[in-house]
């Protein structure tokens, strides 16, 4: 099951351009994905050789602007300062290509695709319509629930470092954070939906700074989301190992067997002292770990 969290995304209209294109439906049957996809590759790699960057200050905030007889330009595909980067991503059966821009990789922490994250973003539209801009993130955003190219673009960069010296006038800040933008296709937007100043069937432009991350663990069971995929599963939305309805990541009883995860994988003798993920103990009969075969629970 993937679907946006409706609080997120009415909390304030600058969330609305980063929530899950499933957030909202269409009435006409979509699109053929590969044929949709062989259109928007031509116009974004057309707006890659029409545009440039005009500038990127030392908070790694970028100008990009178009290109005109009149003010001839290196273009963004063409320029070397910053390169164009490629990441293949296959998609409803169709191998895409995002482009992306690093502006600054960042120098902390690198979050999964299942973390929180602290972000200052403008978005617009290859038509150079801005439809959304939110510069100063007072909440973390948990990238589960945004659409497919944050979930793809934003974890190849790294958070910054907060600082906050006592007794500086000047207001905290972070330094060294990952900066850089992204070119997507509908389908790793919102494809079919449309939204807010935004028609159904746009590819999308992103400029963005990664301040901070949180490891998430939603269902406070000491194993972070990111683990609780399961071996095959992609999403963590896909993976119910006890099968009440329930994805791991929201059930703090994996296995269904009344005794909390949490318990389950607490070393015996200690408080609340966990196990490392890779030292969780598993069911000898079963080969599982404790915490997923409700027939095995160790006696404390």
């Amino acid at each position: 099951m993937k679907r946006c969290f409706k609080a997120l995304c009415l909390l304030s209209l600058a969330f609305l351009a980063s929530c899950k294109k499933d957030d909202d439906t269409s009435i006409a049957p979509p699109r053929d994905y590969t044929e949709q996809y062989a259109t928007e590759k031509v116009e974004i790699e057309e707006y890659l050789h029409t545009h440039y960057i005009v500038s990127v200050d030392e908070n790694f905030t970028v100008e990009i602007d178009s290109i005109t007889a009149d003010n001839p330009q290196t273009s963004i595909w063409d320029q070397t300062e910053y390169p164009l980067q490629t990441k293949l991503v296959t998609l409803n059966d169709v191998e895409y290509t995002l482009y992306y821009l690093v502006l600054n990789e960042g120098g902390n922490e690198m979050p999964t695709r299942y973390d929180r994250v602290k972000v200052a973003y403008r978005g617009w539209r290859m038509d150079d319509y801005q439809f959304d801009y939110s510069p100063y993130p007072d909440q973390f955003l948990f990238l589960p629930v945004m659409i497919e190219g944050w979930q793809e673009i934003i974890p190849l960069f790294k958070t910054g470092f907060y600082n906050d010296t006592p007794g500086d006038p000047n207001p905290a800040s972070f330094t060294d954070f990952g900066a850089g933008v992204m070119f997507l296709p509908s389908d790793f937007g919102y494809y079919d939906s449309s939204q807010v100043g935004i028609p159904s069937y746009s590819p999308l432009v992103f400029s963005f700074k990664l301040y901070d991350m949180q490891q998430d663990d939603s269902d406070n069971d000491g194993i972070p989301t990111y683990l609780e995929v399961g071996p095959d599963s992609i999403d963590v939305y896909d993976y119910d190992s006890d099968g009440d309805g329930t994805p791991n990541f929201q059930d703090a009883d994996d296995d269904g067997d009344g005794i909390s995860t949490r318990i389950e994988i607490t070393i015996p003798g200690t408080d609340d002292e966990l196990y490392d993920f890779e030292n969780i103990p598993v069911c000898e009969d079963s080969g599982e770990p404790i915490y997923l075969d409700p027939t095995c629970f160790p006696e404390q």
